[in-house]
Parts: C-alpha cells; structure tokens; sequence
C-alpha cells in the first residue's frame, strides 16, 4: 500500500486542526502537522500526529517542513493587518512551499467563498468582479500568486473555496447547536442551498487530490449534494426537539417595488414623528378625519408592538448569503450526510481519549486555544 505524505502548513487553526484528525482516519495517509510554535502542536501531538515546528523563513527551513511531502496543504493565513502585509505573507509562504517540495508535490491553497467578492451590501452568492472587502482582496491575490508561481514551476495547484466550515471543534456548529437548543420558536433561513461543508469533506477532497482523482484549479468546496438550511438545523438539533424552520423565498423585487416601497415606509415615519405637528395644525380642522387617523395610528402601533414580541423568539441569521455560489466542484465528493457518520465517530473517540487523559489545567488551556470565545466547555461535547 503506497503511503502519501500530507503536510498541513497552519495546523494549529480549528479547521486545521480537525482536518489532521480526519486525515489520520485514512490508513494509507501520512499526516504532519506544521505549526509555528511547539505549544500550537500540543493536541496534534497527544493525538498521534506529526507535528514538525518552524517557518519559511529560510530554505534550510522550509525544505526541512516540506521536502518530503507529497500533498502541500496550506491553511495559514493572517486574519487582520495591512493589506500590503498580509499579501506579503501568502507570497512568502506560497513560494517556499512550492520551491522546496518534491518536483512532484501537488499544493492546495485554502481559501474560502469569500473570494468571490462579497461584501456587507454585497450578499448575493456570485462572482464579484471588484472584491468589496480586504479579506476577499488579499484571499484573491494569494490564489493567484499560487496558480502563478505553480504554472511557472510546473506543478500542479488546486485552490479550495471553503464555505461555512462545520465540525466537532468548529466555532459554527457550537453557535447552530446551541441555536437549536436555544429560547427560539421559530427560525427562519432563505430557500436557497446553504454553502456548509465538513471537515470530513474536506479530508476526503485532499485525500482525492493526493490519489491524482482531481484537476488543478479552482473549486467551490461545499458540500455536494449541497444541504439545505433545514437539514443542517436538524443535524444539530437534540433529540427529541420540534423544530419550526421556516424557509423564505427569495424572489427578488424589481426596483422601482422597492423604491415605492421605501417611499411609503418613510411617510409612515414622518407622520407618526411629527405626530404631534400634524395634529395641531391639520388634523384638528377636520375632526373625522382626525378620529379615523388616530384610529389607524393606535390600529397600527398594537400591530406593531405584538409583531415585536412574536419576533423576539424568531431567529433570522445574518447576513445569509442567498443564491447558490458558482464555480467548479470535486468530482469525487461523496455525499456528507451518508458517508461522514463513521470517521467523524472515529475523531470523537480520538478526542474523548485526549480529554479524559489531560489534567484539568491542560484542558482549560487546550480549551482555550481552541476556542475564540474562550468558553469554559469542551467543543467537542
């Protein structure tokens, strides 16, 4: 059985993290771990895992990391700063990553759907042509710059567009579990395909480049058949709890509906703002008038009040993207509801082992790393 060799640059992350320990679930996979740090390679170490510390900072270093891998895997990345800075890591570690691995070493970048181009007033799921935010500006120079430099160097370079990365120890499927368990009676998400993709989906998508049963190129990793919104709800709901998911259609008004829309609604404001205004200087020399309009406005503010206090138990997530997103999909991409019950059953046997046998001050401390809300409990619970 020939062995490949992956190495993870960015291990430490969550989503890094938990790919290591699906990967280890597959006999014919060599996993290791690159991190920065010895302590961000604690958990991977305890679980059995590779783990090798150090940076691209010099070629001694990076052929060290990487010169005997077959897979390159690149997590890493830099969530905040400027933005020349942060195009200037994913250059650095784009190179040294393909320089000095093997001549045939396949690299994948992890990037994610933000790439696409969306912004806070841009939340169509499509293909931006200008990007409306830095993070999608600098995810889409780094998947040039590593298309670029694999064209030069005649290697082959997948880049991964993540969607809404789910997990045992990923901060979204902590938020929706307790979503689900939570005060809400009902929920309501947009009628289009959601744009989550496992942990087990994307081990399964690294396992198939490494086994030469993909293309290089750019790919939509989401999990296909794509889930709906009301299955991921129900996936994370406790047994026995009714949910209520309400799926809104997202048919889509034409403009000038909502501008007379918009129209009407700020009439509305003015009137009930300057109420006081219009009553004494208009309203009072027309008395029936005046009493029909008093009576609408208390008609309208119960109405008001009530639909306050019903929607105070409606959960509506924001800013959800509605449409589905373009782009390519693996061709090899099982379907998640069926074929990730057994190695995800693996992996929480391999992280229950890791908590029972941690003392109580190691588990705080791997709790907190592995979680930015810094919660108290295990992720994995």
């Amino acid at each position: 059985m020939k062995i490949t060799t992956v190495g993870i640059i960015g291990a430490s992350g969550q989503v890094g993290t938990e790919v290591c320990l699906f990967l280890k679930t597959y006999p014919d996979v060599r996993v290791i771990a690159i991190v920065r740090a010895p302590i961000s390679g604690t958990i991977l170490r305890r679980c059995g895992i590779e783990v090798r510390v150090g940076t691209f900072a010099t070629a001694e270093e990076s052929a060290r990391l990487v010169g005997d891998c077959d897979v390159v895997i690149d997590f890493s990345a830099i969530p905040t700063g400027e933005v020349a800075q942060i195009c200037a890591h994913y250059a650095r570690n784009i190179a040294a990553a393909l320089q000095y691995s093997p001549s045939w070493a396949r690299y994948v970048f992890i990037s994610t759907i933000n790439a696409f181009g969306m912004g806070d007033d841009f939340n169509r799921a499509k293909n931006y042509w200008i990007p409306h935010s830095v993070y999608a500006y600098t995810k889409r120079y780094a998947e040039r710059r590593a298309l670029g430099l694999g064209k030069l160097q005649n290697k082959q370079v997948f880049v991964f567009r993540l969607g809404h990365v789910h997990g045992l120890l990923q901060r979204v499927s902590q938020h929706t579990a307790e979503l689900v368990a939570g005060r809400y009676t009902e929920l309501e998400y947009p009628d289009t395909p959601s744009y989550t993709i496992f942990c087990h989906t994307i081990a399964e998508a690294i396992v198939s480049v490494g086994a030469s049963k993909e293309t290089p190129g750019i790919y939509t990793l989401v999990s296909e058949p794509a889930w709906s919104w009301k299955e991921v709800l129900q996936y994370y709901a406790p047994p026995g709890r009714h949910l209520k998911i309400t799926l809104r259609p997202t048919q889509r008004t034409r403009w000038w509906t909502r501008v007379v829309n918009g129209l009407k609604s700020a009439t509305l404001r003015l009137v009930f703002r300057y109420q006081e205004t219009v009553k004494a200087n208009v309203l009072h020399w027309i008395p029936r008038l005046e009493l029909k309009t008093r009576g609408k406005y208390y008609r309208h503010k119960a109405r008001q009040q009530i639909q306050e206090w019903r929607e105070q138990f409606i959960y509506r997530p924001p800013l959800v993207h509605e449409g589905v997103f373009p782009g390519k999909r693996l061709a090899g991409a099982s379907d998640s509801r069926i074929t990730m019950a057994e190695k995800t059953a693996e992996v929480r046997t391999m992280l229950d082992c890791l908590w029972s046998d941690v003392s109580s001050s190691a588990r705080t401390d791997i709790t907190l790393k592995l979680s930015p809300t810094n919660a108290t409990a295990p992720l994995w619970d």
